[in-house]
This record gives C-alpha cells, sequence and structure tokens, in this order.
C-alpha cells in the first residue's frame, strides 16, 4: 500500500548502484521498481506507474537522449531526477549538465527530493485537468443550449465526459413516466448496442437507488455492471472495480441520471470526479427539460393546426349547407309568396266590389277593413317574392306623408271585431292630425301589433292615444297603447323588445319587430308598466314641420292651384321619349317653367347649371341611366337637395324602393294622370321646403342650446339634455348622476376651453357635458351611480386642476331621487357653496 504524499518511483541503474536509492526510498514509503539502463525505460514505467524516474550515477542519458525519452507518451509528463551520492566529485560536476529536473547530492535528501518533484508533478497534472474540464463544462453547455436533438446532445457529452474522467464506460439514462421505475439508455461510449435500452429499474437496485433518493450513489467494490449483465454477459466476468451514479435533476423534476464504470485496473472515482458530474449533470438536466418543453409544444402547436384545419374543413361543409339551406329558402319563399298573389287578387277584387254595392255603414267599414288588409298582405308577399329574388336583402322605408292619427283610428277600427270577441272595449283618442314622413305598411304593422298584444292581455280595456310631443330636438307624434291587464313585472319592463328573449304572456318577436321598425323611422319605443296596473307601450316618431302638414291637408282635399310664387319655380324635366316628354311638358308648364333634356348626362348637365327645384326623370335613359343620374345629384353638394320624382313603366317594387334609397322624392308609375303629376309635383316640393325649414330651425336650435366659448351646450342646451336624460333613465329604471365642477376663481378664456375639451375627450360618449359660464362644468353621466360618478370625475380633477391652475371642486347629487327639475337642482347646487363632498371623499369648505 502506497503511503499518503507518496508514490511509485523507477529507479535506473545497476543492482549495486541503484540498490542504495532502493533501500532509502522503500524505507519513506515509496514503491520502487528498477531498471538496469535507459533501454525500454517508457516500457517499464508504463508498467510499474511510476509518478517519478531516479537515474543512478553512470546511468544518466545525455540530453539528445533525453529529449527522446521526453517524446514517449509514458515518459513525457514524469519528472527525470538525477542521484549524485554515489558520483566522484569530478564526474558530479559533469553529470549536472543534463537537463534533469532535479539532482539528490546528500543521501539523507533524496526522499525529499523525489517527493517535492512528484507532488510538482501532481499539481501540474491537476491543473491541466481542471483546465480540460473547464473546457469540457463549456463544450457541454454550448451543446446543451443548441438546436440539436437530445439523442444528439447526450452523445456530445458522454464523448466529452470520458476525456475528463477516466472511466471505461459512461451512459444517460432517462426516467419515463410517474416515478422512477422505468428507464430508456439513450447514450453510451462503449457499446452502441444499449443506445436505446429499456430498463425496469427493479433489476438494477444502484440505479433505482440512485434515482428514489436523489442522491449520488458510489459502489467502491462492485463485482457487475448493472447496465451489461444482461446485454453482454460475456464482459461481466472481467470484474467491475467502481460504479458511480448521479441523478440529473431540473427544479425538483428527475429526469434520469449519469452511470459511469470503472474497471479494477483504472482505480476509482475521486472527490473532483464526483463534483465535475454535479456541474455537467446541471446542464444536461437543464438540457432534457427544455427538450421535452420543446417536444411538447411542438405536439401541441401541431395538435392546434391539425385542430384548425379540421375547424376550418367543418366551416367550409357548414358554410357549403348554410348556403344550401339558404338557396332552398329562397325558393320557398319565391314559390310561396308568387302563389299567394292570384287568391288575394281574387279578394281585393271582390272587395271592391262590394264597396261598388249599396252597404249598410257596419258593411262599408267592414269592406273598406277587408280592402285594406288585403293590400297590406299583398305589400307583404310582393315583399317577399322580391327577396326571394334576391333583389332586396335589407329592411328598407317606402316613405310617404302620412297622418298616424289617422293611422290610429284606422288601425282600430280594424282590429275591433277582434276586441269584441274577447269583450275588450278597444278606443283611439286623436284630437289632432299627427303628420310624419314614414313607410305606410310598416307604420300599420307596428300598431296592429301592439293593439293585438294589449287586447291579448287586456281585462275589459284597450286605449290607443296619439298626441303631439314638444321636444328641444323637434315635435314628434307620441303614440301610447295602454291595457288594463296584469302588466309586466319591472324586472322584464327592459327585456320585452330583446329578439332572442321571449317574455312572458307570449310577448317577444313582434315587439322586436315593432322596435327595429320605430328605430327606422328615427323614433323610440319603449314600456312601462304604472303603479295603478296594465300595461304601456309608448312610441314616438319625428314628426313633419307644420307648413307640409297644412300643405297636405291641402292637397288631400284639392289639387294643387297655380299660385304667383309657383310661376318661379323652375323644373327639370328628362325623357328620351319625345311624345312623353311632351306631355310631361305640358302639364308641367300650366304652373312652373319647364326645361327638358333628352338623355341622362344632357339632364345632369343642366341640374348642375340650372339648379331646377325640381327634377321629373325617367329610370331607363340612353347615356347614362336615371339611377345612376339621381346617385350623382345626390352625391355633389350643389344638387344634394334638389328634389327629385323618377318614373317608369315598369311596375315592380324593387325598381321603386332602390329608388327612394337613393335619395328620391317619389316614384311614379307610367301611365300617369295630368292630376296626379300635378299633386305628386306639389308635394315633393312641399317636402323640400320643409326640410329646409326644419333645417333652419334645428340650426337655431343648436346655436341656442350650443355654447360658442367652449362647443358644448350652454346651460339651455344642458337643461333639455338632462330633462331627456331623466325620462329615459326613469323608463328604464336605472341611475342618472348630475356633477357640478365648479372653479375657485374664474380661469381665463383660453384656459376654460381647454379645460372643457379636456373633460369632454375623457368622458364617454353618452356622457352629456355643459358649459355654465364662468369655467363651471355641468355633467350627466347616465348609467352611473354617484359614487361611480365621484370616482370617475376624480380621476379627472388633477389633470383638469394642472391645466387650468385653478383648484376645482365636485358636487355630485342622484337627480333620480330628485323630484325637482333639473333646471332647479343646478340652481341649487350654484347657489349653495357650502362644503360638499370633493371626489376624494373629503368634506370641503
Amino acid at each position: 500500500m502506497v503511503a499518503p504524499g507518496v508514490g511509485r518511483v523507477l529507479v535506473v541503474g545497476g543492482p549495486d548502484s541503484a540498490q542504495q536509492a532502493v533501500a532509502a526510498l522503500e524505507a519513506a514509503g515509496y514503491l520502487t521498481a528498477s531498471v538496469a539502463g535507459a533501454q525500454g525505460l517508457a516500457a517499464a514505467a508504463a508498467e510499474a506507474k511510476a509518478d517519478a524516474v531516479l537515474f543512478t550515477a553512470g546511468t544518466v542519458p545525455a540530453n539528445d537522449a533525453l529529449a527522446a525519452m521526453r517524446r514517449e507518451p509514458a515518459l513525457r509528463d514524469l519528472p527525470f531526477i538525477g542521484d549524485l551520492t554515489g558520483a566522484a566529485n569530478g564526474s558530479a560536476a559533469a553529470l549536472t549538465q543534463a537537463r534533469l529536473d532535479d539532482w539528490v547530492h546528500f543521501a539523507d535528501e533524496l526522499a525529499f527530493r523525489v517527493e517535492s518533484s512528484i507532488r510538482a508533478r501532481r499539481m501540474i497534472a491537476r491543473e491541466e485537468q481542471a483546465r480540460l474540464r473547464m473546457e469540457i463544462l463549456l463544450e457541454i453547455t454550448q451543446a446543451a443550449t443548441s438546436s440539436l436533438e437530445l439523442e444528439e446532445i447526450m452523445r456530445i457529452a458522454v464523448d466529452k465526459i470520458c476525456r475528463g474522467i477516466t472511466a471505461d464506460r459512461c451512459s444517460v439514462v432517462l426516467v419515463e413516466g410517474q416515478g422512477p421505475r422505468s428507464a430508456r439508455v439513450v447514450a453510451t461510449r462503449e457499446n452502441s448496442n444499449i443506445t436505446s435500452l429499456q430498463l425496469d429499474l427493479v433489476k438494477y437496485p444502484e440505479l433505482r437507488r440512485a434515482l428514489e433518493t436523489r442522491q449520488t450513489i458510489y459502489v467502491e467494490d462492485a463485482h457487475i455492471d448493472p447496465l451489461m449483465d444482461e446485454v453482454r454477459p460475456d464482459i461481466a466476468p472481467l470484474g467491475v472495480k467502481s460504479i458511480l451514479v448521479q441523478p440529473l435533476i431540473c427544479q425538483d423534476d428527475l429526469l434520469g441520471a449519469l452511470f459511469l464504470r470503472l474497471s479494477r485496473s483504472e482505480g476509482e472515482f475521486g472527490r473532483e470526479d464526483q463534483e465535475f458530474l454535479k456541474a455537467i449533470s446541471g446542464a444536461l438536466a437543464n438540457s432534457i427539460r427544455n427538450s421535452r418543453l420543446h417536444a411538447a409544444l411542438r405536439r401541441k402547436r401541431d395538435d392546434l393546426e391539425s385542430a384548425y384545419v379540421d375547424r376550418y374543413r367543418e366551416l367550409n361543409e357548414a358554410n357549403r349547407r348554410l348556403k344550401e339551406i339558404n338557396r332552398t329558402k329562397d325558393e320557398i319563399i319565391a314559390v310561396v309568396s308568387h302563389d299567394l298573389r292570384a287568391p288575394l287578387q281574387v279578394l281585393l277584387g271582390h272587395a271592391r266590389l262590394l264597396l261598388g254595392s249599396k252597404l249598410d255603414a257596419e258593411q262599408q267599414l267592414s269592406s273598406e277593413a277587408i280592402l285594406r288588409q288585403g293590400r297590406k298582405i299583398l305589400d307583404l308577399v310582393e315583399s317577399l317574392l322580391e327577396r326571394g329574388r334576391g333583389e332586396q336583402a335589407r329592411v328598407s322605408l317606402d316613405p310617404v306623408q302620412l297622418d298616424v292619427a289617422e293611422l290610429c283610428k284606422e288601425t282600430a277600427n280594424d282590429l275591433s271585431i277582434i276586441a269584441r270577441d274577447k269583450g275588450v272595449t278597444l278606443r283611439a283618442e286623436t284630437p289632432e292630425s299627427l303628420y310624419v314622413l314614414g313607410d305606410e305598411v310598416k307604420l300599420r304593422e307596428i300598431l296592429q301589433n301592439l293593439i293585438s298584444n294589449a287586447i291579448q292581455h287586456a281585462k275589459s280595456r284597450v286605449v290607443v292615444r296619439a298626441q303631439r310631443l314638444r321636444r328641444p330636438d323637434g315635435e314628434a307624434a307620441r303614440v301610447l297603447v295602454q291595457d288594463d291587464g296584469p302588466g309586466l313585472p319591472p324586472s322584464q319592463v327592459h327585456l320585452v323588445f330583446d329578439r332572442y328573449r321571449h317574455g312572458p304572456g307570449g310577448i317577444g318577436l313582434g315587439l322586436a319587430i315593432v322596435k327595429e321598425f320605430i328605430e327606422l323611422h328615427g323614433g323610440e319605443v319603449w314600456a312601462e308598466s304604472p303603479p295603478d296596473g296594465g300595461t304601456w307601450f309608448i312610441f314616438t316618431v319625428p314628426l313633419v314641420h307644420m307648413v307640409v302638414q297644412r300643405k297636405n291637408e291641402a292637397l288631400v282635399k284639392a289639387p294643387p292651384s297655380p299660385t304667383e310664387a309657383a310661376e318661379h319655380i323652375r323644373v327639370l324635366v328628362v325623357e328620351d321619349e319625345p311624345q312623353i316628354a311632351a306631355v310631361l311638358e305640358e302639364i308641367l308648364r300650366s304652373r312652373y317653367r319647364v326645361e327638358v333634356a333628352r338623355d341622362g348626362a344632357e339632364g345632369l348637365a343642366k341640374a348642375r347649371a340650372l339648379h331646377p327645384d325640381l327634377v321629373v326623370m325617367d329610370v331607363f335613359l340612353p347615356k347614362l341611366d336615371g339611377l345612376d343620374a339621381a346617385v350623382a345629384l345626390k352625391s355633389t353638394p350643389d344638387t344634394a337637395d334638389i328634389p327629385v320624382i323618377l318614373i317608369s313603366a315598369h311596375q315592380g317594387v324593387a325598381e321603386k324602393v332602390r329608388a327612394l334609397n337613393l335619395g328620391a322624392i317619389d316614384y311614379m308609375h307610367k301611365p300617369f294622370q295630368a292630376l296626379e303629376l300635378l299633386t305628386r309635383t306639389e308635394r315633393a316640393l312641399s317636402l323640400r321646403n320643409a326640410e329646409r325649414e326644419v333645417e333652419r330651425s334645428h340650426n337655431l336650435l343648436r346655436r341656442a342650446g350650443s355654447d360658442p366659448e367652449t362647443g358644448l351646450f350652454d346651460r339651455v342646451g344642458l337643461i333639455a339634455r338632462l330633462e331627456q336624460e331623466r325620462s329615459r333613465a326613469k323608463r328604464y329604471g336605472r341611475p342618472l348622476s348630475l356633477a357640478v365642477m365648479q372653479p375657485g376663481t374664474a380661469p381665463m378664456k383660453d384656459v376654460i376651453r381647454g379645460g372643457a375639451t379636456m373633460v369632454r375627450a375623457r368622458l364617454r360618449a353618452p356622457d352629456v357635458v355643459g358649459h355654465l359660464g364662468s369655467g363651471v362644468l355641468g355633467v350627466a353621466l347616465p348609467e352611473c351611480a354617484p359614487e361611480g360618478a365621484r370616482t370617475v370625475l376624480g380621476r379627472l380633477l388633477p389633470e383638469l386642476q394642472e391645466l387650468t391652475a385653478v383648484r376645482y371642486r365636485i358636487q355630485v347629487v342622484d337627480l333620480m331621487s330628485m323630484d325637482r327639475p333639473a333646471e332647479q337642482v343646478i340652481d341649487t347646487l350654484l347657489a349653495e357653496p357650502a362644503p360638499g363632498q370633493s371626489a376624494s371623499g373629503r368634506e370641503e369648505g
């Protein structure tokens, strides 16, 4: 056994010259071997595993021979020591010329010199090994962070490990599944036949113990290789000296282990070897974990791509089926609507025959109701037919001027027989005429849906009231349908118009259609549940200006008569057929100045040059179609306000709707009567004048309710909007907060404008902001309770104060909890600058 700090020494010299050195070295604990001369020195050093070579006197080779010995692998790193203790004085001086590493001059310093040389050699070897292992660790880390496959990284790792550690075999074992039950060898240096070996860890206790304990397992005196005894039993009898198993762990995840083996002739694993393996295991564990994460991501990506492809195919198939269903639906609509027209025409014909005969009052009313309802059904059938042809895919209006009050009376009369059958009294209260510009068919359907619904739920009475509603943004017709039924629960009042939710008692799709048609007319509709019971359905539709109402009342009673003002009105006739153009010119010249154009291009040019008061134009014209000419007129600001009457021999409904959507006032069929042409012309001119009057009124209203200093509402405009918002909030049972932002001192005008612009930009679109003067801002916040209003305005307060350099105070009230008008609430807030609650919740003085 070699003592600590010593080693093996190869002594070169004859038996006599080397005897003294051998004895002294063995006495110091060294193992020695001797050789007679320098011949065969490399083989002897390798066999003896020498740590140093000692040359006795008389055996020191020449420098050339020493240089040749240094080139031998077994002698390259060994220290060469010269023993001069047995040499004469003259020969000792000559020996010192040889290039040896050290010299022994006295017998008692032999062991010291040899020990110093061996230690120096071992220190150099350790430094070299440390440098090599750092390079290996860097190379393994670079490979572990590369884009190589996991198996390739593991093969590179085991090759590098075997360069830094003396091991006759190195393998990487990966754990599979949950817990250390099975594993797989993915890389080994010794034998490629076991690269993909599946292991049952029950058969390998060392490996299993290392994985279960997550600790390094080192067996110094193993007899077999647990990874090789089944694969290559011929290797097992060779004998195994040491086995080391280092677990691979990353973030508490057990991923596998490093397995190293040393045969009995290779020595054992030292502490530095184990530290080196621990450092390598960290890099390999990170690589394994990243590789598995990337593999999981790739699988997830592949799964998502596969799901996307499947979903895309499903959507394509669904789209194909929907197109097929839509085509079938259109065919059904076309067939059904076409088959309904013939019996409806027969029904209408018999109704006209009845009206031409002698009938009593009740029979007369019933016949008129049959005729009206039959015409309505025919209009609906025509609409279905056009949709079936694909000519009209969206809901549009066919606007005419009509009296909503008269419409309420007619609809109530039509439904009175249904009300009598249910024992319900139906009454229409319409004290005055209310003219609107709307679609008669859709307005009738609105009234029929609301009244029918009221009859269905009423106990004994249904009342329809039509009255004028004066609002800051213009007058409107307000229609109320009231029943005395059980009423609606408060939670259902704002849901009854939802198309996708049927309310109690069958309320559902009909009311959704009502809401859609009312909004198309620019109005509002809502439901209320009054305290005394029953249900109110209320809708509003904007009124046409009073001038137009009186004008149209005259139109109904008698044909228009020429006036002095009418003689200055210019009408442009655009017609390509000379005979029809002559007829049109002759009829219109009796009242107006008339210009004629022969095609669409000429008509457009004359309209832009003359700017007539009215254009009467055929639909089918050469050079430029009448519809395209109408589009051109309406798209140019100079001619956009010119009303257009389109005429055509085509009897279809689609052209009429299309023409009105292009901005035409009216549409006439050929042939037409002179009285009808004059009536339509007068009505178109009246509507144009009414539009201009309404526009002027709106401009005046906007100017009256607008603050020129900030561009916001002034006091009048803000109060008007507050009352509207309060009415809407009361109708739907929603909160409404009013806030006043009052500065301590009046800011400069430009500062006021900047602050007001900032507040308006930071708030929501439904919020209302007005300037009350001297920098005081009034803010209405619909759908917002006072606490929320304080929070919202509190966020704006620092920015507003920084922008205006003035300190503001915020007062917030719940407008829905007050029964006073909005104007009085504002006056109270402005007149009482008592301590209020700030946005931060503190009381301010």
